[in-house]
């Protein structure tokens, strides 16, 4: 992704920004570190209303959730990012078995999706794919 940079300077590469959303917090910390230390902007979040106030700051290229996090799951949460960010990219996860409707609903949104646990080389190689 490329910006101008404005006041004569030449185009300047922002990094990839990435919202982490789980409620273990272990766990959106670990992924939000890991994507870090490989050239992303990572933020992680562990609940969804903490992730909706953020996301007008923080503009995420990529959501990644944890699809059961609370009060506003993990869908609810990006498809409401969706609407004031039509580009973001959403990456859904659960550790929970998915019935057919859920996977069906999942791909219908344009969402994609992993099963935890999620393997960091898998996870930088799906980033990696836009």
């Amino acid at each position: 992704m490329q910006h101008e940079t404005g006041k004569g300077m030449t185009n300047a590469i922002l990094r990839v920004r990435v919202a982490v959303i789980d409620n273990e917090h272990i766990i959106a910390d670990t992924l939000a570190e890991i994507l870090r230390q490989h050239g992303y902007e990572a933020k992680p979040h562990y609940n969804g209303e903490s992730a909706l106030v953020d996301a007008g700051w923080f503009r995420p290229d990529v959501v990644m959730s944890d699809i059961q996090i609370g009060k506003i799951d993990g869908i609810e949460t990006a498809l409401r990012i969706r609407k004031t960010q039509p580009q973001c990219r959403i990456i859904l996860f659960t550790a929970s078995p998915v019935g057919q409707d859920l996977y069906q609903k999942i791909d219908d949104l344009g969402f994609e999706f992993l099963r935890r646990p999620l393997q960091p080389l898998g996870v930088l190689a799906l980033l990696a794919k836009r």
